[in-house]
């Protein structure tokens, strides 16, 4: 009886290793391939119940988030530099009091059923202090957040 329950935890121990090392349900497989067709190399992790599939698109490290029905719930793209931001986000930003900040990475997030955002890290000289700042494509600072010492400032719980 013993072997039997230690066969079924094991089994079980596999199950959720093989949905963190790289998988995700066909049915969320297939709603990327149908977004995104030619792609090739994705790699897959979970974050607080979402599917993330992460791959290369159009020169840029891409990551889209889906339900567990196979609906796209956010897509984020990381643009590195300033180069890409509307002209309204970069005004602002240039003008606005994080101007004289290091600029340490610039992501585009996009949704299915609202506005957009593209958020800004950015570093302060000599300290290890950072933070986020979000803008709308029409340039307007919705918020500005301290993350600092913090992970995953991006993923699910700061959209989804």
């Amino acid at each position: 009886m013993n072997n039997f329950k230690l066969l079924i935890l094991f089994g079980m121990l596999q199950a959720c290793l093989h949905v963190s090392a790289g998988y995700a349900p066909a049915l969320v497989q297939d709603s990327l391939k149908s977004l995104y067709p030619n792609i090739e190399a994705v790699g897959w992790t979970t974050d607080q119940g979402y599917y993330v599939a992460s791959f290369q698109h159009d020169g840029y490290d891409t990551k889209v988030w889906f339900d567990i029905k196979g609906h796209w719930m956010m897509k984020q793209t990381d643009w590195q530099v300033m180069d890409e931001v509307p002209e309204a986000v970069y005004h602002n930003f240039t003008m606005g009091p994080y101007a004289t900040d290091n600029v340490l990475d610039v992501t585009y997030v996009a949704f299915p059923d609202r506005e957009a955002q593209i958020v800004i890290l950015i570093g302060e000289d000599n300290t290890s202090v950072q933070y986020q700042l979000f803008y709308s494509p029409d340039g307007a600072l919705n918020t500005a957040r301290n993350v600092t010492n913090q992970s995953n400032i991006l993923g699910a719980s700061t959209f989804l």
